[in-house]
């Protein structure tokens, strides 16, 4: 194999063919099985690599992993290596087709400016070439505005403009006669949609003009040659390599940032699909931002349908043509302002804000890589300076998980409020990138733009030049404008001019659209200045506005959109903002919020906190806490300050900011004026301690709540003090006080009809019969707690019951029903973030498969929860899932390595102080792993003595099943029957199914051991095979492993 050089090497074409037709795979299926097995690998790159091209080592090793063999079964040799790049040259030499430019002129030194503006390169003397190293359309527009230029200028009488290979294309005659510019067909053809063309049937036409008579169609870009070059290689290197790349473009405004990155978009448009997004400052909905524009794109299946809505079944359709998960659509469904079906609606309720950002960023990532299978993806994303955090947080998401995909993002930004360095880049830290900094026009270059828009005097043209002082935007909107005895000093005193040529109607139309935002709805429009039938087509003339698509139109710039609103006296402004508030009324809260702010209603505090209250139902945190932002700010008028500051504290809570909730919902408690406001500040204050572990202070406010909950006549605060104050009493071993207070809890949450506390409650009561060993009752209890959830859809609840359930169900001898609920509660706990479920679920789900021998698959389980648990920090149930793998790496034989596991396991309990909670437990594990006899009965007596002191009640029928093993295993049925008698006194106050069966395994065991003694074993033996094909077909047979493995 040869080094790969600059991270490229080249595969062997025939080896790559064999290994895709023995999988039975097709280019296309090969590259749609690599995105399921979660490699990237385009149809593109398959194709370069088949052909004997390089490739990135990246696409190398990805193909290697899916063929089964090692990288260097598919490289080629070295002396093969080092024949292709020739070939490679040659076939790029040949490929090497240029927009070519032939005129006669006399003035070289003219002739080389012009050309050099308009971004080529002058080959030889009266030819240039546009479109170095490869042409693109947009290469052939420039070249004929170049062209038109040389002769409105003067410079040369006729122009032939012509594609072909060079530098062995075959140059025009050029006909003396002839006058004005010539285009070959082929190219005409190319750019009949922009531009008119004389057809005289022959193989030249005449261009004529531009076809858009809007004058805007007429500004090429012009000056930014070096960074149309650096755009060009970082297109060709992507569609080469297949290897995505982040372009910024940094400026001031005006500066030609939108025209740069829409000549890159014409640029790429023959080789990528293009998505377009735009941040917007005001006047939009939350779901009208920049992720619904790109993902509405992104499920588009072709340029006819981009503008329609997208309802459910189209939605599911597209994403089953990318094969994608159904699930994806419920994060979908938000940005596409659908609603979600019953289940779904449970589960994105369900989510936590972490998770549902998490699931959104991968959903997007998959419909990208999806589309980048077949083609190259750019997407484009605009006005980057007003971005927030939350979508900042999403595309840096979106770029991480994208670098290995043929994916291009560009942004732009302003220099002001750029988030490059702040909050991009840090993120970002090995992400190809590559900034480009818009200087202002040189005035050679301002020049060229002032040429491309005609016949103007040379006098005229001057001044208009040193009066934009390079922008290009200012120039541009100079140009349009009529010129009278003075020019405006600024970009706005222009617009104000612009403003006085329109009609009456036009021109309050334009004032209403500057109060609505950048972008605004027409029919909106209509409404305001009361002409249904209003089309704002002079302002369009003017370039003051464009069409959008679905009756929308947007400002051409938001300078332009400034200088009109800063323009409109005050009063008016006030006036036009108040009746926009009215208009949105109840189905736009934020909206009507932003505008009443505008006006400095006195509104506008309520108004922003019924929109924050709205949003949180959205579940829509980030827009919440921006609204918060804003009514925080407000100077002008009085905010109730109570109720800010509660939301504030909701908002934080909702978003993982426990401490800042805490914080929030103490000064509320300041602010509380009335009784019932102050009890509902203690209540989100008790949760949040309880949350932060601060449980003496917790108990301190709930002391103080419950007399006054008691004089309520409502029952649903009490019975929210009820449930947390039972609470308080679990962890220290108090359960009977628990469940006491969990029985009135239940009693008031139904006599209230909440069935969020009374679910809360029953939960509360499982867990403390859980404690007392209580199985029968737990699993009734847990049974309708899953029950409620699943009818009233909180899935926020269910996963934890869940698994509560399939722990009950164990204990039941029910394994398969118990294992299902388990994979149903780690996949619910998982898919909402509730990781805690998710680790607990699959623990239990290991004890299941220990039981039924299955130690693999066990291993596997506990794997994913100790990842998580790591992750979650969470040592409590890190010793446990220890404790779990020591009994799996027993089984598997293992030795040494289960008590290097069960001692990890015992140190994690004392370092966390876990004795009441697992210590018998473990220790019961670590004894039947210990090899030194003495060390095993002293073991076997200290979590005797743990658990005489009191524990969760799982340990009496674990502890006490092992510490029987261990007896037997020793050959002391005695003792045996000591800890036998013991798990009968358990099991006393309620039947278990699981400590009965092993309680009739280890008395069949004593009892076969003393007949051993006595000679008489033959009945007694029979009557323990009996008990363990019993358990076995319970699935109970690896619970004694030891005793299991030497049965019969």
């Amino acid at each position: 194999m040869i080094a790969p050089q600059d991270g490229r090497l080249r595969l062997d074409r025939q080896r790559l063919k064999q290994h895709r037709k023995r999988l039975g795979f097709s280019q296309e299926a090969l590259a749609e099985y690599c995105f399921d097995q979660r490699l990237c690998v385009s149809i593109a790159s398959i194709k370069r690599a088949e052909s004997g091209r390089a490739v990135l080592y990246r696409t190398a090793r990805h193909l290697a992993e899916i063929y089964g063999v090692e990288v260097e079964a598919l490289s080629v040799d070295a002396e093969e290596a080092a024949a292709v790049p020739a070939a490679d040259s040659e076939e790029m030499e040949s490929a090497r087709v240029l927009i070519q430019l032939h005129a006669v002129v006399a003035d070289q030194p003219t002739l080389a400016t012009w050309v050099q503006h308009f971004g080529g390169s002058l080959a030889e003397e009266g030819t240039a070439l546009f479109g170095l190293p490869r042409a693109y359309r947009s290469d052939a527009q420039r070249g004929l505005l170049c062209a038109a230029t040389l002769v409105e200028q003067g410079v040369a009488k006729v122009v032939y403009l012509q594609a072909g290979q060079w530098p062995s294309a075959t140059p025009p005659s050029i006909v003396e006669e002839r006058s004005g510019v010539w285009v070959e067909r082929g190219v005409a053809v190319q750019l009949a949609e922009r531009f008119i063309f004389d057809d005289e049937g022959g193989d030249w036409l005449r261009y004529r003009h531009p076809r858009d008579e809007s004058q805007e169609a007429r500004f090429e870009l012009v000056g930014r040659r070096v960074q149309l070059g650096q755009l060009q290689a970082i297109l060709e290197s992507t569609c080469d390599y297949q290897a995505g790349h982040l372009i910024y473009i940094r400026g001031v405004a005006g500066i030609g940032k939108t025209r740069l990155s829409a000549e890159f978009a014409e640029m790429a448009a023959a080789h990528a699909d293009h998505h377009q997004a735009e941040v917007l400052d005001f006047g939009t909905r939350a779901d009208e931002g920049p992720l619904m524009q790109l993902t509405r794109s992104l499920l588009q299946t072709s340029d006819e349908t981009k503008g329609e809505t997208i309802d459910e079944a189209s939605l599911l359709a597209r994403l089953s043509a990318l094969r994608l998960p159904v699930d994806h659509a419920m994060l979908l469904r938000p940005l596409l302002g659908l609603a979600q079906p019953e289940d779904a609606q449970r589960l994105y309720a369900a989510m936590t804000p972490e998770t549902r950002s998490q699931r959104l960023v991968l959903a997007l990532r998959d419909t990208l890589l999806a589309r980048s299978i077949h083609r190259p993806q750019l997407l484009v994303v605009e006005d980057l300076h007003w971005a927030d955090e939350a979508l900042l947080g999403t595309l840096t998401g979106l770029l991480q998980e994208t670098l290995e995909a043929p994916v291009i993002w560009l942004f732009t930004s302003r220099l002001e409020q750029d988030p490059l360095e702040t909050r991009l880049r840090p993120q970002l830290p090995e992400s190809p990138l590559t900034l480009i900094e818009l200087p202002p026009l040189r005035p050679q270059e301002a020049e060229a733009l002032v040429a491309s828009f005609g016949a103007v005097p040379t006098e005229h043209a001057s001044r208009l030049v040193t009066q934009a002082q390079g922008n290009p935007l200012f120039l541009t909107q100079l140009l349009l404008f009529h010129p009278h005895c003075s020019l405006p000093a600024s970009l706005a005193n222009l617009v104000q001019t612009k403003l006085d040529q329109l009609t009456d109607l036009d021109r309050r139309a334009m004032c209403v659209a500057a109060v609505m935002g950048q972008r605004f709805s027409l029919a909106l429009l209509q409404e305001v200045v009361g002409q249904a039938d209003y089309r704002p087509e002079l302002p369009q003339r003017y370039s003051l506005v464009r069409p959008l698509e679905e009756g929308s139109y947007r400002f051409v710039h938001d300078l332009i959109l400034q200088g009109i609103y800063e323009g409109i006296p005050k009063i008016q402004r006030d006036r036009l903002h108040l009746r926009l508030a009215e208009l949105y009324g109840e189905t736009e809260l934020g909206l009507r919020a932003r505008h009443l702010h505008r006006a400095r209603s006195l509104e506008a505090p309520n108004a922003f906190l019924e929109a924050v209250a709205a949003e949180m139902l959205r579940y829509r945190h980030e827009e919440a806490m921006a609204l918060l932002r804003q009514c925080r700010a407000i100077d002008y008028a009085p905010k109730d300050e109570y109720r800010l500051v509660l939301l504030q504290g909701q908002v934080a809570m909702a978003t993982g900011r426990i401490q800042a909730a805490r914080e929030h919902f103490e000064t509320a408690r300041t602010f509380a004026r009335e009784e019932c406001q102050r009890i509902t500040a203690d209540l989100w204050l008790a949760r949040v301690l309880n949350m932060l572990d601060a449980l003496e202070a917790e108990e301190a406010i709930l002391d103080g709540l419950l007399p006054l909950a008691e004089m309520l006549k409502d029952p649903l605060p009490l019975a929210e003090v009820l449930y947390l104050k039972g609470n308080l009493y679990f962890p220290r071993g108090d359960f009977a006080t628990s469940r006491a207070y969990h029985t009135r809890a239940l009693e008031q949450a139904r006599l209230g009809g909440d069935v969020h506390t009374e679910i809360q409650a029953l939960s509360g009561l499982g867990d403390a019969h859980y404690a007392e060993g209580q199985m029968r009752s737990t699993y009734e209890l847990f049974d309708h707690c899953v029950a409620l959830c699943r009818t009233h859809g909180h899935a926020d609840l269910e996963a934890s019951n869940l698994f509560m359930l399939g722990t009950a169900r164990l204990y039941a001898n029910e394994t398969e029903a118990a294992l299902a609920d388990c994979f149903d509660a780690a996949e619910l706990g998982k898919r909402v973030g509730n990781r805690r479920a998710e680790v607990v679920a699959r623990l239990t789900a290991s004890w299941v498969l220990i039981s039924q021998g299955n130690p693999d698959a066990a291993d596997e389980q506990v794997t994913q929860a100790l990842a998580v648990a790591r992750g979650l920090g969470s040592g409590r149930f890190e010793a446990f899932l220890l404790e779990s793998r020591a009994r799996i790496e027993l089984i598997t034989g293992r030795q040494a390595e289960a008590r290097a596991s069960i001692e990890r396991a015992w140190q994690l309990v004392e370092q966390h102080r876990l004795t009441a909670f697992i210590g018998p437990w473990v220790l019961g594990t670590r004894a039947l792993l210990e090899e030194d006899p003495e060390a095993r009965l002293e073991t076997l007596q200290q979590g005797e003595a743990l658990l005489d002191a009191g524990c969760v009640g799982h340990n009496g029928y674990r502890f006490l099943v092992t510490a029987a093993e261990v007896s037997l295993l020793d050959h002391r049925p005695s003792a045996a029957r000591h800890y036998a008698q013991r798990l009968t006194q358990l099991m006393a106050a309620e039947p278990c199914a699981w400590g009965e069966h092993h309680r009739a395994l280890i008395e069949a065991h004593a009892v076969w051991l003393e007949s051993c003694e006595e000679n008489g074993e033959s009945s007694a033996l029979e009557a323990l095979r009996d008990c363990w094909r019993q358990g076995e077909a319970a699935g109970l047979l690896m619970t004694m492993p030891c005793l299991a493995a030497s049965r019969y």
